[in-house]
């Protein structure tokens, strides 16, 4: 028979890493078989038995198990330890690999049977120790449950903390409710520190932010605890800054612990936001986490009783038209009286006198400039208001109103700070009228800068705050007697304005005067400001009667 020569080589073939928490209990080991004449035995059933030896080449095994395996075109053998056959009492996991050196000998059967030819070991350095991380005391990614020296507590909630000074592990049991875990003598210990228990702050979340408008937004919020005592003040408080707190805006909403839904106001349109919760008790109080939103530039768009859609804008916290109104019906369907002015009064827009007119009847005007409409239409029957916002519905649409005096100076006040804080003062004031002026329309003026007719030379800060003036026009009538046919009368009657002057009416009658002086505001092509003034609605000698434009604010 002919000698075979046996070269092995071990490789490591573990199917999962090092860090796995239970390792395979195999690895892989490969041989080259060769015959005496250093031919390769290729193709052929070898039987193999691999032994692991103790402490030396010649030492006692600890493992022995019995393979039959094929050799490949390359006469290579590959088999893994610890998937053969073993011999009684053979575990690969009884094997203390940390405690001493191992050698792996192989001996094979060229034949396929157990008849051995015994060709040598070698010793393992390496491999097997992907076995003992599984045992070690130190790898940290070890199974805990295989430490030699794993400590145990007793009960539930035991906690295990290590103490340098005797270099081992302590077991220290659960505390008492109530009970707080402090540090004495460097070992952990529990006390009844009443004085920290009683002064524990509330514990309050910000859930979300919704119905947000140029103005204001709603804000969800709970308190999940009330703290060592009981809350006393709670709400949210807001600001442009990452982090808001009771410096700056706030809301006070009550003291129960629960949800609660809390309202910001007076925000800016266009603007980023960050508003968070927060709850006070005797310890103090506390926040939650910061939400942040942004305000929209517009409340959409707006659907008068004829269809006719208006786009809005937001200006501070006012939501107002962009265009002018040109309704010839109620919200409710009820139509306003179409009327073309004579030198008869009535058709004159006198207070009860529910009229609207059409720019020297041109109906080319009706999509641009809208209506001209009669103090008496814009009311429907409403009495003054002085009120902000005024309440007065009025010709708007449902949900819309007409602007008081005090709507229209808030409005002012915003674009132009400080201009008339009352607007108690008339006439044209400020220079305001190109940040409120649109750049269509308007007859051209070059010796003002400031002014609307300014924009046919260069549109720079025109509009700015979006409110979109445009020169509608008015309408003006005089009337010198009642009746119509007098042969003394000079009643008349006049379109003027129309591209030089954008006047509207507001709902709040001048009390001072004694024939209902209206308040309205205007604007003309060559003036800087904005102008206040007055113009009588009720009928009487030798007065003159107005038809303006309207824009209409959102409740």
């Amino acid at each position: 028979m002919k000698k075979t020569i046996l070269f092995a080589l071990i490789t490591l073939i573990v199917t999962s890493v090092l860090f796995a928490q239970v390792p395979p209990q195999k690895m892989g080991y490969q041989m080259v078989v060769r015959n005496a004449n250093n031919e390769l035995v290729a193709n052929q059933q070898i039987g193999v038995r691999l032994s692991i030896i103790k402490s030396s080449p010649n030492g006692n095994p600890v493992f022995v198990e019995t393979h039959s395996a094929t050799t490949n075109a390359n006469a290579l053998l590959t088999v893994q330890v610890g998937t053969g056959t073993p011999t009684p009492g053979s575990d690969l996991a009884n094997i203390d690999w940390g405690g001493d050196d191992y050698y792996i000998q192989c001996d094979i059967d060229p034949l396929g049977g157990n008849n051995y030819t015994i060709t040598g070991n070698q010793q393992l350095i390496t491999v097997p120790y992907a076995f003992f991380s599984g045992k070690s005391v130190y790898a940290d990614t070890s199974d805990y449950n295989n430490l030699l020296n794993r400590p145990t507590g007793n009960t539930t909630g035991d906690i295990l903390y290590w103490n340098s000074s005797d270099s081992s592990w302590h077991i220290l049991p659960i505390g008492q409710q109530g009970q707080v875990l402090t540090v004495h003598n460097g070992g952990l210990t529990w006390t009844n520190n009443n004085n920290m228990l009683n002064n524990v702050p509330p514990t309050v979340v910000t859930d979300t932010v919704f119905d947000i408008t140029g103005r204001t937004t709603l804000v969800m919020c709970h308190i999940t605890n009330a703290g060592s005592t009981g809350v006393i003040a709670s709400g949210v408080c807001w600001s442009t800054n990452a982090y808001p707190s009771l410096g700056n805006s706030y809301t006070t909403d009550g003291t129960s612990i629960d949800t609660f839904i809390s309202k910001a106001t007076g925000l800016v349109s266009g603007t980023t936001y960050y508003v968070r919760a927060y709850a006070t008790n005797a310890a103090g109080t506390s926040y939650g986490n910061p939400l942040k939103f942004t305000t929209p530039v517009h409340c959409g768009t707006v659907t008068d009783y004829d269809g006719n859609t208006y786009q809005t804008i937001y200006i501070g916290a006012q939501c107002w038209m962009k265009e002018n109104l040109k309704t010839t019906h109620y919200s409710n369907g009820a139509a306003i009286t179409k009327t073309v002015p004579t030198t008869c009064t009535d058709t004159y827009p006198y207070a009860n006198n529910k009229f609207y007119y059409i720019y020297n009847n041109d109906t080319s005007y009706i999509a641009t400039r809208g209506l001209l409409y009669s103090w008496g239409a814009v009311m429907n029957g409403a009495g003054s208001s002085s009120n902000n916002p005024s309440g007065i519905q009025g010709i708007c649409p449902s949900g819309w109103h007409v602007p008081s005096n005090a709507e229209w100076c808030e409005l002012e006040n915003f674009v132009e700070p400080g201009i008339d804080v009352n607007c108690n003062s008339t006439g044209y004031r400020g220079s305001m009228a190109k940040r409120l002026a649109g750049t269509q329309y308007w007859k051209s003026y070059q010796s003002n800068s400031f002014a609307p007719g300014y924009c046919n030379y260069d549109i720079t800060g025109f509009n700015s705050s979006g409110f979109t003036a445009i020169p509608g026009g008015y309408l003006q009538t005089y009337q010198s007697y009642y009746y119509c046919g007098n042969s003394s009368s000079s009643n008349s009657m006049s379109f003027s304005g129309l591209n030089t002057d954008a006047y509207y009416w507001s709902c709040t009658v001048n009390g001072s005067g004694s024939y209902n002086p209206v308040y309205f505001r205007s604007l003309n092509y060559s003036y800087s400001g904005i102008q206040l003034n007055t113009k009588s609605t009720n009928s009487a000698s030798y007065e003159y009667y107005y038809a303006m434009s309207v824009r209409c604010i959102k409740n």
